[in-house]
């Protein structure tokens, strides 16, 4: 049997037997007490497409299966997620955490930048079966770094130093990029039913290496963007730019959200600029989203103060959603067009219970006429998902 067919067999062992006793153990180690959680997750997702002309690839797909564990010791968190979605092993979150006291804390390892709402909020958390296409596109996804979290009844901050590219493997030569990260919130109103939430991004970040020639010097380096049909089951990216001789990009996003009673309100506005080398234009790209929900059945919206976020929705919930994205990544100044791409998307989600959720989401999605896929069509999607998380 292959080493990757007994990795996933013993995740899959773990996996079951953590499901059955998802609770915090005391272990002793040298007569100090460790408190450990096993952690762990899947997802079952399927799908159906209405095509204007491209095929695509009806299906299903199991895009998540994590198993991990949190440790508590004293004033220190550790957790370390792995993911095995696919039959490879995926990082995910994998760090120490010193809490400076109830409100704060410091962090070193490898988990996601201060950055994009639904980019920091768990996958089985958020309001639809995907995140958007903006968020995919601009937001940095999960880096080797060190960041420091604080709130209190009236803000949260967030601000870190990243590594950037493939630093848990190396296996690009070349100089590693970096960035700078921070996230600010203004949330005077966190009480159930009552949230008001205000908040700016930014991100400095080094263009990554991307490789060395025959010669060994290095290659010019790439920053790219794109996104997926907001589907886990057609995997291509319908929106796509990749920006050559990039030196680095800089970029924010502004965010808002709001809840009165069982209806809710979240939106983003992401703007990125890339300077680049050899004179070459400079490439400008944004996006924009907008949601509202409604628990229909389940009593008022919560917030959570520590991640400025919105709350999970109690078992027994069942939830309407409806969400507008506008990405685009064609810019005229540099001549590069990336494609536009817009969706109305319509969920219904129902949380069983603390570890079961059913969704289901509908999508109506409008593809520009530069896209490198399916340009001009407009293509409309079905989507399903069985998610338990413990």
């Amino acid at each position: 049997m292959s080493s990757c067919r007994l990795t996933i067999l013993a995740a899959l062992s773990l996996f079951s037997f953590s499901s059955l006793f998802a609770q915090s153990v005391d272990v002793k180690i040298a007569d100090e007490t460790v408190k450990i959680t096993p952690t762990g997750r899947f997802y079952f997702d399927g799908a159906t497409y209405i095509e204007d002309g491209t095929d695509l690839s009806n299906g299903v797909a199991m895009p998540d299966a994590r198993i991990g564990l949190k440790a508590k010791y004293k004033s220190f968190d550790m957790k370390v997620d792995l993911g095995f979605a696919g039959g490879k092993v995926g990082y995910k979150d994998i760090f120490l955490q010193y809490n400076l006291n109830k409100t704060s804390y410091v962090r070193g390892g490898h988990f996601a930048e201060p950055f994009g709402i639904d980019h920091m909020e768990s996958s089985a958390n958020i309001k639809f079966i995907t995140a958007n296409a903006t968020s995919f596109a601009f937001s940095p996804g999960r880096k080797l770094g060190v960041e420091y979290i604080g709130w209190n009844k009236y803000a949260w901050v967030g601000v870190g130093a990243f590594a950037d590219g493939d630093s848990m493997n190396n296996s690009i030569e070349g100089d590693d990029g970096y960035s700078a990260t921070g996230r600010v919130v203004f949330n005077p109103l966190q009480q159930e039913g009552k949230i008001f939430h205000i908040g700016l991004a930014g991100s400095y970040r080094k263009a990554d290496a991307n490789g060395l020639d025959a010669n060994g010097v290095q290659k010019p380096k790439v920053i790219s963007y794109g996104s997926s049909l907001i589907t886990n089951v057609e995997k291509r990216k319908f929106i796509q730019a990749s920006i050559s001789n990039a030196d680095y990009q800089a970029k924010y996003a502004v965010e808002l959200i709001g809840a009165y009673g069982p209806v809710y309100l979240q939106a983003e506005y992401f703007h990125s600029n890339v300077e680049r080398k050899d004179d070459l234009p400079a490439y400008k790209a944004s996006g924009a989203y907008a949601q509202i929900g409604f628990l229909a059945i389940g009593g008022n919206y919560t917030y959570s103060s520590s991640w400025a976020r919105m709350g999970t929705p109690k078992p027994k919930s069942l939830e309407f959603a409806l969400r507008y994205n506008y990405t685009d990544l064609d810019n005229k100044n540099s001549g590069i067009k990336g494609g536009r791409m817009s969706d109305w998307t319509f969920a219904a989600n129902y949380y069983l219970n603390k570890y079961i959720m059913l969704r289901l989401d509908y999508s109506n999605i409008s593809l520009g006429n530069t896209n490198p896929l399916a340009a001009g069509e407009t293509i409309n999607a079905i989507q399903g998902r069985l998610q338990v998380v413990f």
